[in-house]
């Protein structure tokens, strides 16, 4: 029995409709990015300067083998710190600041800079090496490994436009928050060097999704992924740390703001958790040169 040949136009019309359907959504696609461009274009300007209470709460969890017999060892951590936001002259544009002001409720010694003198500094040399320290004498204090990718800024950094060529995109629905439609989109960063790597120099990737508000861009929240693209053997699938910072509208200024940050690290022998309040916004502005007296 011979089989009955579709006619062209049967098969044409499903392939036009699906390349139409794809062409629709490239286009969406470079809207949202262009939107979120712009949107993070202009915030840098308006989150410079700021400087928040943070409530930073770490766990660390250590998994110890005795014979037979499996415990674990826990560990907790409160630091009580302030945070600010900073343009820089070089890469990375972004720089938050974690000044760590007491652990566990007891005074922290520093012999850098504090937060508010730092902003108000003009001397940009001066102000990048202080930066640098405050930013290793905190991060010391951080339950698991080194790690400076805990912050609110992380996300603010990671989509900026001139990162977009590092990852892929797609549109993946959309999700309401605190009573506003966010569309969704996932991002995948595919080739080196990458943007983050760990101590031994290993390159780690990105994985992460935003919800941003699609006629304006504002960003809501952003969730990261970051880890080796291959695991070597022996170590945990789960080997890297996971990152998730929500915004939230700070009418006052007519701006979005961190609410709050949560992060997941995994660590030889175990694995860790942290979570962070933001509070007690303030804005600093760089002063003026006085002029001198005649």
């Amino acid at each position: 029995m011979s089989r009955r040949r579709l006619p062209p136009i049967a098969v044409l019309v499903p392939l036009l409709l699906a390349h139409a359907a794809a062409q629709q959504e490239v286009g969406e696609l470079d809207l949202l990015l262009d939107k979120l461009g712009r949107y993070l274009e202009a915030y840098e300007a308006q989150l410079a300067g700021v400087v928040a209470d943070e409530r930073y709460e770490q766990q660390q969890i250590l998994v110890v083998r005795r014979n037979r017999t499996v415990s674990e060892n826990v560990m907790d951590r409160k630091l009580d710190c302030e945070i600010t936001f900073l343009l820089g002259s070089d890469e990375p544009r972004w720089i938050g600041v974690r000044d760590v002001r007491r652990v566990d409720g007891r005074a922290v010694r520093s012999n850098a800079m504090r937060l508010d003198d730092l902003v108000q500094n003009r001397d940009q040399r001066r102000r990048t090496e202080e930066v640098a320290k405050i930013v290793v004498a905190s991060g010391e204090h951080n339950l698991g490994s080194m790690r400076t990718i805990n912050l609110p800024t992380t996300p603010l950094e990671i989509l900026r436009v001139d990162q977009h060529p590092r990852f892929i995109f797609k549109v993946r629905g959309r999700d309401k928050i605190d009573g506003t439609m966010t569309t969704r989109l996932d991002f995948e960063e595919f080739d080196e060097p990458t943007m983050i790597n760990s101590q031994d120099g290993t390159p780690l990737f990105i994985r992460g999704t935003a919800w941003m508000e699609p006629e304006n861009g504002r960003l809501w929240r952003v969730q990261l992924q970051v880890r080796p693209k291959k695991i070597a053997a022996g170590q945990p699938s789960e080997v890297g740390s996971r990152l998730r910072v929500d915004f939230v509208p700070y009418p006052a200024w007519d701006i979005m703001l961190p609410k709050e940050l949560s992060e997941e690290f995994f660590i030889l022998g175990g694995r860790g958790n942290g979570h962070a309040r933001y509070s007690n916004f303030r804005r600093y502005t760089a002063v003026a040169p006085k002029t001198p007296s005649r």
